[in-house]
């Protein structure tokens, strides 16, 4: 028997399904779950965390674990695009043993935990969740910051939990947890398998409108550089081949960032790394670059948004395109592989600006480029906006999905959906299939040896439809 089961939906399939970009979706093992699963384990409990992305039958297999393992707590972590999933997986559970605690946790959650508890789950955790899973089957739970639950037909809130100031006190993951063997994909995304996430800081201090920051908020909360690389250590001593920052903000501190670099140099440490959600192109400059080459970083990924200045100016980015050109410029010339972010139908937007974000992205010869489609998720100051002017038509979320227009979910100020749309589709044409990109990459993957990866990736690909 198991006292407390994690679980990661099947999101793959969910989100990114019948997209331009499921070649590139990473298929990894989460970092939230050995999270909360080490404290529990520090207790003297039982834990088991469930990948139900990689099983073939994931239904099959979580009902074969329930029965089996008869555990006391479920907890399931979501984002807004896969609540149906996790509502209908928690239905399940509670079909197969009644008597089961069912929590939510993730972004979702804590936007909307009453909306959350009202169908089958017993508890919504708000704000930074890494203790709760141990607290839920130690303490009163009114005696826990940060909880939603029922109580005999009540619902009960405890207010909002305290974040964690000093980042080393945390324990090191449980990664031993998932089967790292099983995780061995070819994808876009990394070029060892398996990769591991790695996050050494929280918080983000910028104001993008489009960005959700319920859990982790504004403030900027670090680990200090040494405990980053005793982290990665650690990582590479139990299976990871690559690793995979998480951070919004890497190098909010350039000079902790430098350090960080610093220290994985000093201890001689080969491995390949990059920060897999994106660089501001405002926190970086040529040293940082230089030493994040020297210790292992291939790849620098950029939050480029719009090749246009009225939009950024709009969105509360922060940035200027000089920046950008000055940032890309840098990477390429030391070497690395660039990827941008980019983001079509923003508030501000016109055909003009998206036409400026096709250009911009092939004139910094990127090596690669992904574009979005703009969602104004829940809990974003772009979804209050648009709500309280009327445009949000829908509040299905099931709809609320980044790669795919949803024609029903709102009413953009100035675009319809089918011209976001047309710019969506004739981006990745027009950066991938030009000729010059061809001619390039061609050349690069010869240099590099990623001519068969590459051929590979490409036809799992549905750009040409």
């Amino acid at each position: 028997m198991t006292d407390a089961i994690l679980i990661n939906p099947a999101y793959s399939n969910i989100i990114y399904k019948n997209t331009k970009v499921k070649v590139g979706a990473p298929i990894s093992p989460l970092l939230n779950l050995p999270l909360l699963a080490k404290p529990v384990l520090d207790a003297g409990y039982k834990v088991k965390i469930l990948d139900l992305n990689i099983e073939d039958d994931p239904d099959l297999f979580l009902e074969e674990n329930i029965r089996a393992e008869k555990p006391k707590i479920v907890g399931i972590t979501f984002t807004t695009p896969l609540y149906f999933e996790a509502e209908r997986l928690a239905s399940l559970i509670k079909r197969i043993r009644s008597s089961t605690i069912l929590v939510a946790g993730g972004v979702h959650t804590a936007t909307f935990p009453e909306d959350v508890i009202k169908g089958s789950f017993d508890v919504a955790v708000m704000g930074e969740a890494d203790f709760v899973m141990r607290d839920l089957l130690t303490k009163d739970w009114k005696n826990i910051k940060g909880l939603v639950f029922k109580e005999n037909g009540n619902i009960i809130n405890t207010g909002k939990a305290e974040q964690i100031e000093d980042l080393d006190d945390l324990p090191l993951p449980a990664w031993n947890l998932y089967s790292l063997e099983r995780y061995n994909s070819l994808s876009l995304s990394h070029r060892k398998s398996p990769p591991g996430y790695l996050e050494t800081s929280r918080g983000c201090p910028y104001g993008c409108v489009f960005c959700n920051k319920n859990i982790q908020g504004r403030k900027f909360r670090v680990k200090s550089p040494k405990r980053v690389v005793d982290e990665i250590e650690y990582m590479l001593m139990i299976g990871f081949n690559e690793i995979n920052i998480l951070d919004d903000t890497f190098s909010t501190d350039l000079k902790r960032a430098k350090a960080i670099c610093d220290e994985i140099i000093n201890r001689d440490l080969k491995f390949p790394w990059f920060p897999l959600n994106g660089m501001r192109v405002d926190s970086l400059d040529k040293e940082l670059l230089t030493k994040m080459k020297k210790a292992g970083c291939y790849k620098i990924t950029l939050g480029i948004e719009t090749g246009s200045q009225k939009v950024l100016n709009r969105i509360k980015k922060g940035i200027n395109l000089q920046q950008v050109r000055d940032a890309v410029r840098w990477s390429r010339e030391l070497g690395f592989e660039t990827l941008g972010y980019f983001m079509f139908g923003l508030p501000g937007e016109t055909e003009e600006t998206m036409e400026e974000t096709i250009k911009l992205a092939k004139e910094l010869k990127l090596d690669f480029a992904k574009f979005n489609i703009t969602i104004p998720l829940p809990g974003t100051e772009l979804f209050n906006e648009w709500d309280s002017k009327g445009l949000i038509k829908t509040k299905d979320l099931n709809r609320y999905n980044f790669h795919s227009s949803n024609y029903e979910l709102y009413d953009h100020p100035t675009l319809s959906h089918e011209t976001i749309d047309k710019y969506y589709k004739k981006s990745y044409r027009s950066f991938y299939f030009s000729p010059m990109y061809l001619l390039r990459n061609f050349l690069k993957d010869l240099r590099d040896g990623f001519l068969l990866w590459d051929i590979r990736l490409f036809l799992q690909t549905n750009w040409l439809k």
